[in-house]
């Protein structure tokens, strides 16, 4: 099979891999995939450092300042965090996750992962590593021929 036999192929498995994500969790209302990646950047953040920055997140997940700051004013409007202000230093912004956030996590995120790590277990780790490889290669290559 040559190169250019591989194309629908390849395309093919793009679209299985993004119906693969509409199998996630129906989330809560008002709530977007996005908001659980920042939810979970929070998250981990926290575990780590003790406290986080609205830069820490968009750092983490390489999100622009402005963006990353809609997703986290929306997240405070759906009261899944708290942004406090560090006692320290007026200016700088600390973030929170109240318990509604950290049950958010825990279910569409540590619970589903470990699910998922449960069934992922069948295939070799090689394989996997490989696709991640892979994947990020098709996206490369697709950005250059689109740019």
């Amino acid at each position: 099979m040559s190169t250019s036999d591989l194309v629908i192929p390849i395309l093919e498995s793009l679209w299985l891999a993004k119906k693969a994500t509409e199998l996630l969790p129906e989330l809560p209302s008002g709530m977007k995939p996005s908001h659980i990646r920042v939810l979970h950047a929070i998250h981990q953040q926290l575990a780590q450092n003790g406290s986080v920055r609205v830069s820490d997140v968009s750092s983490a997940l390489q999100i622009t300042k402005p963006s990353i700051t809609k997703l986290i004013n929306e997240l405070a409007d759906l009261a899944m965090l708290k942004k406090v202000t560090d006692a320290a230093d007026k200016r700088i912004v600390l973030l929170e996750l109240t318990p509604p956030g950290q049950d958010c996590v825990q279910q569409y995120v540590l619970d589903y992962h470990a699910k998922l790590a449960t069934l992922f277990s069948r295939l070799e780790r090689e394989k996997y590593l490989s696709m991640i490889d892979t994947v990020a290669f098709i996206h490369q290559a697709m950005q250059e021929v689109s740019a």
